[in-house]
């Protein structure tokens, strides 16, 4: 299996500005200005050592690993500049291993990514240990569920979707989008 990560990452790069800044629109219209920042790479000892610690990552985490030992992606700036730490935090291995101390989401599996408020992205590591290909789960607050997706499929969405909860959009129609606004 070929993983597309790279490409995903190297799209999104080439919109950023000398500041890694830009401008994204979202719902109803709203512009406005985010930022991404990503760490540098972890070599392969450190994720192997993280493997035998732990439970072996899927393939293409580890190549977003390979490229970013964690990164934020579309954190927002208010209007003095000041970034306000929502968007996607991927976290590196040594934050992971912090994560893994909170019971209520290693016990779900293995916590890789912080998003919008209170959402916590989770490895299945039962799926993954049966093959499963979706084995992505989210945490919303307290309540889990699968995103029935993997790693890269979930970024390149997020990037595409410029931020937003794409999971969640099958849900709204026509008839309840305005009664849940």
């Amino acid at each position: 299996m070929s993983h597309f990560v790279q490409n995903t990452l190297s799209g999104l790069k080439e919109l950023l500005n000398s500041t890694d800044q830009m401008k994204i629109i979202s719902y109803e219209g709203e512009v406005r200005e985010v930022t991404c920042s990503f760490n540098s790479e972890a070599i392969t000892a450190e994720i192997e050592k993280f493997e035998n610690e732990n439970n072996k990552l899927p393939e293409d985490y580890k190549a977003f690993l390979t490229l970013h030992n964690g990164a934020r992606i579309y954190e927002s700036i208010d209007e003095d500049g000041e970034t306000l730490g929502d968007g996607l935090e991927i976290f590196s291995l040594d934050e992971i291993k912090e994560h893994q101390e909170i019971e209520y989401l290693s016990e779900h599996g293995i916590p890789i990514a912080h998003l919008l408020n209170d959402c916590y992205l989770i490895l299945d590591t039962e799926k993954l240990k049966s093959g499963d290909p979706n084995y992505l789960i989210i945490m919303e607050f307290t309540e889990l569920s699968s995103l029935s997706l993997n790693f890269e499929i979930f970024l390149d969405r997020y990037i595409i979707s410029q931020g937003e909860a794409f999971w969640s959009w099958p849900i709204y129609t026509a008839e309840n989008y305005y009664r849940t606004r």
